[in-house]
């Protein structure tokens, strides 16, 4: 038997590695941007805090307004918020953000070393949440930060959950941990409902699932986080549907697709929406030169007009549209192939009690229904392009597991060690590449429909090598 000491101290050892390649990445590439911050939290956000907790902190343990400019933005953030504006006045836009990150990336690689007992899992999930984009856009709007706590408290319930389910832990102290981080979860973003909505889809179907495998264990201990996760929702919502905020007003940016007055549009957004975010949630892995028009990306609009030599000038425009929506064909290509594989998983669930199956079922639910609120906003002009991936962060935090899963356990299905070390280093370089290239998809493209990407740490390594 290996000495567990040594096992503590090559997880520790890998662990450190990843967080100072992560760090380091991160600093090599923050954007040069003269006059215009990165990271910061948005003025008005800091000032109501501020006031707040000079005045009376109570009021930010409520649904609390936050910014008024451009409409009225009320937030539920009270686990998260206080600490932000702390690491933003005492370390700084940047020493916050990497506080935040790291904090978030080691509490996953824990989490993922007690609950799969493997390194080469905690690893791969590690190094996946470090170099994903998923939260690029923090650069541009630093409150986004606070989305690295949401994930952070949304791990710790997730890992208790998934513990208590499996039998490895039990008792009303642990049900009772579960429900204590769930509400630290419910009191981050409005983000948590998606991972409620996520975790009740799930465990429906492990509840189903365990009925017909006469899992009676099983289905007792999901039952307890289905119902345990359903009243939490119930009492949050309760509260938080008394000030709807900018959820129902006209025009607003969050407004809900509901409030359409003719239905096909309702149904036409909610087609969208599905696939929009499904695509970003899956490609946030992939380099952009497998995601979108690399012509766009690295030419620009003008080389892409001036290649058309003067044909059909007055429409002209149409052909750097087609190369700006580009990507909605491969976002048609994943989805099929994702829903293909839901499909396929499900069907073999249904029929055998091994638990593999259900496990990457339940997952792939989670992938579908982590976006599940968003799904119900009114399409904006920003949404043309898969470059806000913030907006599908729950998401794709499950997709990242699911990723892992599929990658580490790909050793129990060949008899090549050599084979299955390929296909994780092959995950592993994706996800660097993306690191290197996406931005510079993303801020390209979010030019292109009146918002600004900060960084391109590709273009700043091809400006070094000039």
């Amino acid at each position: 038997m290996r000495n567990p000491h040594l096992r503590l101290g090559s997880s520790i050892l890998v662990c450190a590695c990843i967080l100072v390649a992560y760090i380091l990445f991160t600093l090599a590439f923050l954007p040069k941007t003269p006059g215009l911050p990165i990271l910061m939290l948005n003025p008005e956000v800091y000032e109501s805090v501020k006031q707040a907790l000079a005045q009376d902190w109570t009021r930010l343990l409520l649904p609390f307004e936050y910014e008024s400019s451009g409409g009225s933005r009320i937030y539920w953030i009270s686990s998260t918020i206080p600490l932000v504006y702390a690491g933003q006045t005492y370390l700084g836009p940047v020493g916050s953000y990497l506080l935040f990150s790291s904090l978030f990336i080691s509490t996953s690689f824990v989490l993922a070393r007690i609950v799969s007992r493997s390194l080469e899992f905690a690893a791969t999930l590690a190094f996946l949440f470090a170099f994903g984009t998923q939260l690029n856009y923090a650069y541009t709007y630093g409150g986004l930060t606070l989305l690295y706590l949401v994930l952070t408290y949304a791990g710790i319930n997730f890992a208790i959950g998934f513990l208590l389910i499996s039998g490895r832990i039990s008792g009303w102290r642990w049900q009772l941990g579960f429900a204590a981080s769930l509400c630290l979860v419910a009191l981050s973003s409005e983000f948590w409902i998606n991972y409620a909505v996520a975790v009740i889809v799930a465990t429906g179907f492990g509840v189903a699932w365990a009925w017909r495998h006469g899992q009676r264990h099983l289905r007792s201990s999901m039952l307890i986080v289905l119902a345990t996760t359903t009243t939490v929702l119930a009492a949050y919502l309760t509260v938080r549907l008394r000030v709807p905020g900018q959820f129902v007003a006209p025009g607003g940016e969050e407004e809900l697709a509901i409030f359409y007055q003719h239905r096909i549009l309702l149904a036409e957004d909610l087609i969208v929406n599905f696939f929009t975010y499904l695509y970003m949630v899956l490609a946030n892995y992939l380099p952009s030169f497998v995601t979108s028009s690399s012509s766009l990306t690295y030419l620009g609009p003008d080389v892409i007009v001036a290649e058309q030599r003067g044909y059909d000038a007055p429409h002209q425009a149409l052909v750097v549209m087609s190369h700006l929506f580009l990507w909605r064909f491969y976002a048609g290509i994943v989805a099929t192939l994702f829903i293909g594989f839901l499909g396929y998983a499900g069907a073999r669930a249904w029929r055998t009690p091994s638990i593999p199956p259900a496990l990457i079922t339940a997952l792939a639910l989670m992938v579908i229904a982590g976006f599940s609120t968003h799904l119900l906003i009114k399409m904006r002009p920003y949404m043309s392009v898969p470059a806000l991936g913030y907006k599908a962060v729950i998401s794709t935090a499950f997709w990242t597991i699911l990723l892992t899963y599929l990658t580490t356990g790909f050793r129990n299905v060949v008899d090549s060690s050599r084979v299955h070390v390929t296909l994780v280093g092959c995950v592993w370089l994706s996800a660097f590449l993306a690191a290197l290239t996406l931005p510079g998809m993303q801020a390209r493209t979010l030019a292109e429909v009146g918002l600004s990407g900060l960084r391109d740490p590709l273009g700043d390594m091809l400006q070094w090598l000039k």
